[in-house]
């Protein structure tokens, strides 16, 4: 069972297009450690790394580190496993489809990978990559066998970031 300041987070996660938990403006950042522990234990909230623009609890090695409600987070809430908005997918034989093919494999790519078979620059391949954050793909970030940071496309928002 979750308390009403949990349940408060939650709902206005579940909200947000981005289902992120924003960090409540008057939590000092002693009070958010404390409090980011309890949030993860529940399994209804799943750290992510995030861009710095978005709402985030603190930052590590990775960057900035955001918490994303789960699917187990909206059914608690009474709410359908889903997000409310509806996940467009790139049309077929376009750079957008090569992109997310590349993504969903299990090793992921790098972003040399992706600028490799699109032909764009770095600044394009990284704006291509927010653009399916924001249709609602759910992108991790991690290290691939060389220690390069690899991204990878998920299909659920319970699978943390390495």
């Amino acid at each position: 069972m979750i308390d009403e300041n949990y349940h408060a987070l939650l709902k206005a996660a579940a909200e947000s297009h981005d289902q992120l938990i924003a960090r409540p403006a008057g939590l000092n950042a002693r009070a958010a450690k404390a409090l980011l522990p309890k949030l993860c234990q529940t399994a209804l909230v799943v750290e992510v790394v995030v861009t710095a623009d978005e709402p985030h609890w603190h930052s590590d090695e990775r960057g900035p580190i955001g918490l994303r409600l789960t699917t187990a987070g909206r059914e608690s809430l009474g709410l359908d496993a889903g997000p409310d908005r509806v996940e467009t997918k790139p049309r077929s034989g376009t750079k957008q489809a090569l992109i997310v093919a590349m993504l969903q494999r299990e090793e992921g790519a790098t972003l040399a990978d992706l600028m490799a078979a699109t032909g764009w620059l770095a600044h394009s391949t990284r704006a291509a990559l927010t653009g399916l954050r924001k249709r609602g793909m759910i992108l991790t970030k991690g290290c691939d066998a060389e220690g390069r940071t690899a991204y990878r496309l998920t299909d659920d928002a319970t699978v943390e970031v390495r």
